[in-house]
């Protein structure tokens, strides 16, 4: 009887011992592959994270799609001397977040479609060429002996400099975009021109968005 006992005893402290045994091999796999996988999942973040414009807006700009619907803020059209059609439009940008979750400011962009001559204006297009742009920043080149705090415009917006490009600054709209409650962004002309003639400014332009760029760098990590 005690041999048994004996024998029982040892099989559940054997099968105690495969299954510990079972455990740490899993884990010891786990971890091995979230190792491997976690410069690849860091990769699509750092991507994921500098991209400017909405997921949506790279899938119309590649298959020549025009932006239509309720969330343009602004629209204009104007008629070149070969009969094309350039349509400028001022809407909602990328939302960020903060580390803790939290909604940062909305970005706004400044997006022109261009229309060869017949071709209707709709969302099936086709547009020939965009250009996107940030609504709510300019890009300022200085003159020499000139410096960001410089750069202001009249509702209290100060540049800030552009790192490593001593000759250039950003100047985000804040102040501008909260003093017009209606977001009057046909007046966004205006204020450009006010900029440019600053004795600091060379030149000023909004600020640019490469999306061929970034639309490329979604396509070689979405393979990955």
């Amino acid at each position: 009887m005690s041999n048994i006992i004996e024998y029982a005893d040892m099989g559940q402290r054997d099968r105690w011992l495969i299954f510990m045994l079972g455990a740490l091999i899993g884990a010891g796999l786990l971890w091995t592959i979230q190792t491997k996988s976690e410069p690849a999942r860091t990769e699509k973040r750092r991507v994921r994270e500098s991209l400017n414009l909405p997921g949506m807006m790279y899938d119309y700009a590649v298959t020549k799609k025009g932006f239509y619907g309720h969330f343009l803020l602004f629209e204009s059209v104007e008629t070149l001397s070969d009969g094309s059609k350039v349509r400028s439009i001022v809407t909602g940008g990328r939302r960020h977040y903060n580390e803790e979750g939290n909604e940062l400011p909305q970005e706004y962009l400044f997006i022109t479609e261009t229309y060869a001559a017949g071709t209707p204006l709709a969302e099936a297009g086709p547009v020939t060429q965009y250009t996107f742009a940030f609504a709510d920043r300019l890009t300022v080149k200085l003159r020499k002996g000139y410096s960001a705090s410089d750069v202001t415009s009249d509702f209290g917006d100060v540049a800030t400099p552009v790192a490593n490009q001593p000759d250039l600054v950003t100047l985000k709209l804040t102040q501008w975009i909260k003093s017009h409650q209606a977001k009057d962004w046909s007046k966004l002309n205006d204020l450009i021109k006010a900029v440019s003639k600053k004795s600091s400014v060379q030149s000023v332009e909004l600020t640019k968005i490469d999306w061929q760029n970034e639309a490329e760098l979604i396509k070689q990590n979405s393979n990955k």
